[in-house]
């Protein structure tokens, strides 16, 4: 299986942690998460005007700044505003291409894909990696039903050296399943948002996909 390639300035694994407005002190929590190990954060937030959200990812991009990525899920002008260092799109957003030529060929785009046939045409369209789920039963998700690590070696396996991130309850008890798998990292909400301590639930999830990582190289 080929190696993915990098995503940014990151070379994988990554741990990306999906921040929202149902999270109580957003800064804080996303200070303590990327203090822990967190090496993308990704601003999902589908209710907050364009204002407001231009200033949470204002803050935002200055926590993260020099220790992790950030990403605005579908607002590409809010992304450019804050100056993220790209954007995520939903499945059902705009095609790749068009946020591509909005963005421009330096930014980081990620889209999200429920199949191997949504993550190869991502890929064909320029996106440097894919978010994949759900994997496990989700909290953030309850009636969607779980695909398994499979559906993350499928798309590896078809998508070659396309980064891939499994979504969907991951923790850090599964999270080597999907490393296994062949993801190049995960993005996790609940395992961070609701943890008492967030910056110790990054870092263990960090170890625990980091000892999976060495493992599947010393392997190959």
């Amino acid at each position: 299986m080929p190696l993915p390639a990098r995503i940014g300035r990151l070379r994988p694994p990554v741990l990306c942690f999906v921040a929202g407005p149902d999270i109580k002190d957003l800064d804080a929590t996303v200070a303590s998460a990327v203090a822990g190990g967190v090496n993308m954060v990704q601003l999902r937030d589908k209710v907050t005007p364009a204002g407001k959200l231009l200033e949470t990812a204002r803050r935002l991009k200055t926590i993260t700044r020099g220790k992790a990525l950030l990403v605005v899920n579908d607002r590409i002008d809010v992304a450019l505003a804050a100056e993220a260092d790209g954007a995520q799109l939903p499945e059902d957003g705009i095609p790749t291409l068009v946020a591509r030529g909005l963005i421009g060929k330096h930014a980081v785009l990620g889209r999200s894909v429920h199949s191997v046939e949504a993550a190869l045409q991502a890929g064909r369209e320029s996106a440097d990696f894919v978010i994949a789920g759900t994997v496990y039963k989700s909290a953030s998700k309850p009636d969607v039903k779980p695909m398994g690590p499979g559906l993350i070696a499928d798309i590896t396996q078809a998508a070659g050296n396309l980064p891939v991130l499994a979504i969907g309850g991951v923790t850090a008890k599964n999270i080597g399943e999907v490393i296994k798998a062949g993801a190049a990292g995960v993005a996790v909400i609940s395992a961070i948002a609701n943890a008492e301590d967030p910056r110790a639930a990054a870092e263990e999830l960090s170890k625990a996909m980091q000892e999976a990582w060495a493992e599947v190289r010393s392997a190959a």
